[in-house]
């Protein structure tokens, strides 16, 4: 697909900090937290720098959220944005205009999943990992295409191996803990859960390393390590927060999880009190 940059007579008609918003023509389109969204980031966009934009975007993401599901100016004038910057080199761009064709319900038409494909392919040929993630779930899920869960974790391997994305690990655990594409192993999934863990650190992605891990020490792992549930309820309690934050920051399908990771708790309780039973009837 082929997509033009944006030129100066063009960035003279989008939100900038020489009009103001009730004198824009933007003012009944978005609110005014909304367009100075944008002049921040058309400012840095026309100044080629892309990371910062992208950082603006998404400095309020329920703002973000927002706007774009109203399919508004708003919408229109990001995915302008994304496209300026692909066109201009970008590797993240890529990923987020590929976004707004990946249509994660599997209800996208064919043009918009080839699109989509085409751009995480470029993002990930300039060193994107999100893009080879998300290309891998295009493969992993068959949207648009056959499942093939072979292509699916070659996309995984290769953020792995390109960087320190935790979200790559766990879906390598996926793939190594389902047995698809890859080898069964359950030793090898609670290792890069472990390592996606690692690599979350404080961040609400902690959440999907740490609900895996906490299934594992409900039933615990051959040669690895026998159940442990009080350190699997700390794991799950820690899911919930995580999920909640994800949840509030637009991505709601998360909710399932969520759901699990509470259930998972009352679980880990149950198995703790029979512990304690258990230890008592032996004293």
């Amino acid at each position: 697909m082929e997509l033009k940059k944006i030129d100066a007579q063009e960035f003279a008609t989008l939100p900038n900090f020489d009009v103001e918003y009730e004198d824009s023509a933007y003012a009944g389109e978005m609110s005014e937290k909304a367009y100075n969204v944008l002049a921040n980031a058309c400012d840095d966009a026309q100044g080629g720098y892309f990371e910062e934009m992208l950082q603006d975007l998404y400095l309020d993401q329920a703002l973000f959220a927002r706007e774009m599901d109203a399919k508004g100016a708003f919408a229109r004038i990001v995915k302008r944005l994304y496209e300026h910057g692909v066109a201009s080199g970008d590797a993240g761009c890529c990923c987020n205009l590929a976004n707004l064709y990946h249509n994660t319900s599997g209800r996208g038409s064919a043009e918009d999943y080839t699109h989509a494909v085409e751009l995480y392919e470029l993002g990930s040929d300039r060193g994107d990992t999100q893009s080879m993630i998300n290309l891998g779930y295009i493969y992993y899920y068959g949207r648009g295409c056959e499942r093939d869960y072979t292509r699916a974790y070659e996309c995984y391997a290769r953020a792995a191996l390109t960087d320190t994305n935790p979200e790559a690990y766990w879906k390598l655990g996926d793939l190594c803990a389902s047995g698809k594409g890859v080898r069964k192993s359950d030793r090898i999934a609670w290792q890069l859960y472990s390592k996606a863990y690692e690599l979350a650190g404080k961040s609400p992605l902690a959440a999907r390393a740490a609900h895996h891990m906490a299934d594992y020490l409900m039933r615990g792992v051959d040669g690895v390590m026998g159940p442990d549930p009080e350190r699997a309820l700390g794991l799950y309690v820690q899911a919930e927060v995580g999920y909640y934050h994800l949840i509030d920051a637009g991505l709601t399908y998360y909710q399932r999880q969520l759901d699990q990771s509470i259930e998972g708790q009352r679980l880990a309780r149950e198995a703790l009190q029979k512990r304690d039973l258990d230890i008592r009837a032996g004293e």
